[in-house]
Order: C-alpha cells, then structure tokens, then sequence
C-alpha cells in the first residue's frame, strides 16, 4: 500500500501508526492510477468511472429539523 499515493513517508504504516502530514487536503500529492487499478473489487471494470446516472437522484435531504 506503501505506493498507492505519493507525497507521504514510506513506509506509510511504521510501528500501527500512520504519520500524519501537515500538506493541505489529504497532505498527498497524488494518486498512483496503476495501483489503484490493482486493488478494484471484483466485477468494477474500471477507475474514475462516470458517475452521471446519480445526477437526478433526489435525497429529501431537509436543511432544517
């Protein structure tokens, strides 16, 4: 797991513990495609699908109680 992002210490997991960055957002530079890749459940064809068919959903979410 060690070289699914980049920008973080390696090994990413010393001693059960994760070294936390102080970068902005996640404090990664980016994500390793070709990894990621190697990792999908079984049955999902691909990464960074398209997720249109969620676009007309509607939740009912209320902003007030």
């Amino acid at each position: 797991w060690d070289d699914i992002v980049t920008g973080l210490p390696k090994p990413l997991v010393k001693d059960g513990f994760i070294t936390v960055p102080d970068k902005p957002g996640l404090g990664i530079d980016d994500v390793v495609d070709e990894v990621i890749s190697q990792h999908l459940q079984p049955g999902v064809t691909g990464i960074w699908q398209s997720t249109e068919h969620w676009d007309n959903e509607h939740s009912w979410d209320r902003t007030w109680s």
